[in-house]
C-alpha cells in the first residue's frame, strides 16, 4: 500500500485532534506492548486501552500450563506497566461496536463516543470452527482464551475421552494439559504429521513418539465429518468412516483474524486488515498491528510478530519513520516437555526448488537438528531437543548468514554449526538479535534497560517484558546482567604490533618497485651480490626455509597434548614475530622481485599466506574491542586462508629448489 497525503501521523493531526487520545483496540499481547511502546517513547502521552474480554490483560502463550496445572491464574497476568505520570484509562469487557474514522470517534459497549487522534486495532483473532455437522453441540470447546480456558477446566473433571481436532501447536498444548490420570485423549489432524508448517517429518515423528509416552494418541491422514450425539456430544465420525467415542471435542483448527470492526467501518480488508509498511490502515490516523493485520499478503498467528508491529506502528504513529519488512516465523518452545525450535522456511515452507538440507541425528535418539541452506546462505533450522547454538542461529537465519562446507560438515559430524560449542555470550549479539522470542524484545532493548538502571532479572523482565511469557530466556538475561568486559589477550600489544608491521611490508612485497641492481661494478656498497652471489641467495633461501619450519611448532603446541613447552600466548607470540622477519628475509632474498612462473606462483602464495596471517593477529589483538561473532568469523576465514594456501607451499618449495640445483 502506497502513502499517501491522507496517511497522517499524529505529528501532523490539527490542533483539535492533537488534544484528543491514542485509542488501542485489544488487550492481548500486541494491545499491551502497542501502550507500552507509546509510553516509552511519550510518558505524557493520553491513552485509551479497550478490551472487549473481562479478564484483566493475561499471558496468552501461557493457557496451557494454566490448562496444565503448571500455572496459577495469578502467575499468567500481564498488567499493563504505567509510569507513575501516565494518562491512561483502561476499559474492560467493553467491546468496541463501531468506528467513524471520517470523524474520528468510536462508539463502545455502553453506547459512550470516544474521540481519537490516532486509533490502533489490535483485534486478534477467533478460532476457526470447521464446517461440519454438530460442531454447535454441547461439548464442543475451542481453546483460544481465559473464557475457553476456565470452561475446559471446569469440564475437565469429568471428561473420561477427550478429543483434540487439530495437530498443530495450541492442539498440542491442549491435548498436552487436559491429558490425566483415567482420561482418554486422542489428536487426530488433517496432514500426514504433526506442526506440518513447522517441522519435517522426522522431526514431527519424534514429538509424536512424545505424546505417545504421555499417553496421548495421534490419528494423522484423517479428519472429522460429523459430530454425534443428541444435545450432547458421545462422539465423531471420522472422513476414513472410522467412529471414536468420546465425551469432549476441543477443536483447535487455526485462527480466523477479527476484521468485522474494519470491515464495518470501510476500511480495506483481505484475510486481515491490509497495512502498509508502517503499519497504516486505508483510513487516515488508523493502525492495525498483530493477527488481524495482514503485510504484503502475509498473516502472522505468532506472538513475536504482533510485538514487532506494535513497535513499528508507535514508532511511526509518533513521528517516528521506522518501517515494517516482514518477520521470519520462530517458534522456540516446549511441548509435552519436549525442547522444539523452528525458523525461517520449515515445513510446508520447505519448498524443495534449490534447497539443501542437512541433518543430524546423535546416537541417543533424542536431538534430531536439521538445517535448510539456498545456495550457501542458511535460510531456516529445525530441532527437537536442546541446541546450545539457537542464539546464534537465530541471528544468522534473520540476515541469512553464509555457511561453509567446512561448517555444513562439522554440522553432519557433530550437530554444531560454529567450532565452539558454547553459543557466544548475548551481550556480543547484534542489537537487533531477538532475545526473547515469546515477547520480540531484543539485545539492544535489554541492553538500553540495563543502562537505564534495570540492574536485577524481576526489574529487566518488568521493564521490558523478556522472560515473562515462558521463561527460556531467563538464562541469557542472567548471562546479560552479569557480563563483564572481555580483557584483551595476553600479548595483544606485540600482535598488533606485528599485523601493522607485516601488512605494509606484505604490501610493499607485492606492489613496491624491485631493489635495483648496481650500475657499476666499481660501486663501493655491493648490495646486489644478496641476488648475484650464490653464497648468499643459499643462505637466504635456507633462512625462509628454517624460519618456516620453526613457526609451524605452533601446530605442535596446539594440537599435541603433551607439547607443554612454554605457554600458547608465548609461542603465538613468536609465531606472529617470526612471520614478520620471514618477510624480511624474503625481501632479502628476491629484492622484491615477484619473478615469472613457478616464482610468481610461489611469491603469491607467500604473500597469501603472509596477508592471512596478519588479518589473523589483528582480530586476536582486537577481540575484547570487536563483537565477539566479528571476531571469530574473521579468525576462522583468515585460519582456513592459511591452511589452504599452506597445501601447495611444500610442493611449490620443492620445485623451487629442485630447479635451482639442477640448473
Amino acid at each position: 500500500m502506497s502513502a499517501s497525503a491522507a496517511q497522517m501521523t499524529v505529528s501532523m493531526a490539527s490542533g483539535a485532534e492533537a488534544g484528543h487520545p491514542v485509542v488501542v483496540v485489544g488487550t492481548g499481547p500486541t494491545g499491551i506492548r502497542t501502550v507500552q511502546e507509546l509510553l516509552r517513547r511519550n510518558p505524557d502521552l493520553p491513552v485509551v486501552l479497550y478490551g472487549a474480554e473481562p479478564w484483566e490483560p493475561y499471558n496468552r502463550v501461557r493457557l496451557s500450563a494454566l490448562l496444565s496445572g503448571e500455572a496459577r491464574l495469578e502467575g499468567i497476568q500481564n498488567p499493563l506497566q504505567l509510569p507513575a505520570s501516565s494518562s491512561v484509562v483502561q476499559h474492560h469487557n467493553c467491546p468496541v461496536l463501531r468506528i467513524d474514522c471520517e470523524q474520528r470517534y468510536l462508539v463502545d459497549a455502553r453506547g459512550c463516543e470516544q474521540r481519537f487522534r490516532a486509533l490502533v486495532l489490535a483485534t486478534g483473532s477467533s478460532p476457526h470452527i470447521p464446517a461440519v455437522a454438530g460442531m454447535n453441540k454441547s461439548g464442543v470447546f475451542t481453546f483460544r482464551d481465559l473464557d475457553d480456558t476456565q470452561r475446559l477446566l471446569a469440564r475437565r473433571t469429568r471428561s473420561r475421552r477427550i478429543v483434540v481436532l487439530g495437530g498443530g501447536l495450541l492442539g498440542l498444548e491442549a491435548a498436552r494439559g487436559l491429558q490425566r490420570a483415567g482420561t482418554e485423549v486422542t489428536v487426530v489432524d488433517h496432514a500426514p504429521h504433526l506442526m506440518a508448517r513447522q517441522l519435517d517429518a522426522e522431526a514431527s515423528e519424534r514429538l509424536r513418539e512424545q505424546m505417545l509416552g504421555f499417553g496421548v494418541q495421534v490419528l494423522l491422514k484423517d479428519g472429522v465429518s460429523e459430530v454425534l450425539g443428541a444435545d450432547c456430544i458421545d462422539g465423531i465420525r471420522l472422513r476414513s468412516g472410522r467412529l471414536l467415542a468420546c465425551d469432549t471435542l476441543v477443536v483447535a483448527t487455526g485462527i480466523v483474524p477479527n476484521i468485522q470492526l474494519a470491515l464495518d467501518a470501510g476500511i480495506a480488508v483481505g484475510r486481515g486488515i491490509r497495512v502498509d509498511d508502517r503499519l497504516r490502515t486505508s483510513a487516515p490516523g488508523v493502525y492495525a498491528v498483530g493477527e488481524c493485520a495482514e503485510h504484503r499478503g502475509q498473516l502472522y498467528g505468532l506472538v513475536a510478530p504482533g510485538l514487532e508491529q506494535a513497535a513499528v506502528a508507535a514508532c511511526h504513529l509518533l513521528g517516528g519513520r521506522s518501517r515494517y519488512r516482514g518477520s521470519l516465523a520462530t517458534m522456540r518452545l516446549k511441548i509435552a516437555g519436549l525442547p522444539v525450535f523452528s525458523m525461517g522456511r520449515t515445513g510446508l515452507d520447505e519448498a524443495p526448488g534449490g534447497l539443501r538440507t542437512e541433518r543430524y541425528r546423535d546416537a541417543s535418539g533424542s536431538h534430531y537438528r536439521k538445517l535448510i541452506v539456498e545456495r550457501g546462505c542458511l535460510k531456516g533450522a529445525m530441532a527437537i531437543g536442546d541446541w546450545p547454538e539457537l542464539g546464534r542461529l537465530q541471528e544468522s537465519i534473520g540476515r541469512g548468514a553464509r555457511l561453509w562446507p567446512w561448517q555444513l560438515a562439522r554440522f553432519r559430524r557433530t550437530g554444531r554449526v560454529w567450532a565452539e560449542p558454547e553459543a557466544e555470550h548475548v551481550s556480543q549479539w547484534p542489537a537487533a538479535a531477538t532475545v526473547c522470542h515469546c515477547t520480540g524484545v531484543t539485545r539492544g532493548r535489554l541492553t538500553r534497560a540495563l543502562a537505564e538502571g534495570c540492574n536485577d532479572l524481576d526489574t529487566l523482565s518488568q521493564c521490558t517484558g523478556a522472560a515473562s511469557v515462558c521463561g527460556s530466556c531467563r538464562p541469557l538475561l542472567l548471562d546479560l546482567l552479569g557480563s563483564d568486559a572481555r580483557p584483551p589477550v595476553t600479548g595483544s600489544r606485540i600482535l598488533m604490533l606485528s599485523a601493522v608491521i607485516g601488512l605494509f611490508a606484505t604490501v610493499a612485497l607485492l606492489l613496491a618497485p624491485a631493489i635495483p641492481y648496481n650500475d657499476s661494478v666499481q660501486a663501493s656498497l655491493r648490495w646486489d651480490g644478496l641476488w648475484r652471489n650464490g653464497l648468499f641467495k643459499q643462505i637466504s633461501g635456507f633462512t625462509l626455509l628454517g624460519l618456516g619450519l620453526l613457526i609451524s611448532i605452533i601446530s605442535l603446541r596446539k594440537r599435541i597434548t603433551g607439547f607443554n613447552l612454554g605457554s600458547y600466548d608465548g609461542w603465538r607470540a613468536w609465531h606472529v614475530l617470526a612471520g614478520v622477519l620471514i618477510i624480511a628475509v624474503l625481501i632479502t632474498h628476491t629484492g622484491l622481485r615477484l619473478g615469472y612462473n613457478l616464482n610468481l606462483l610461489l611469491m603469491l602464495c607467500f604473500a597469501g599466506l603472509l596477508l592471512a596471517g596478519v588479518v589473523a593477529s589483528g582480530a586476536i589483538a582486537l577481540e575484547h574491542a570487536l563483537p565477539r561473532a566479528v571476531a571469530q568469523r574473521t579468525r576462522q576465514l583468515s585460519l582456513w586462508v592459511h591452511i589452504l594456501l599452506l597445501w601447495p607451499l611444500p610442493a611449490l618449495l620443492g620445485f623451487h629448489v629442485l630447479k635451482t640445483y639442477w640448473f
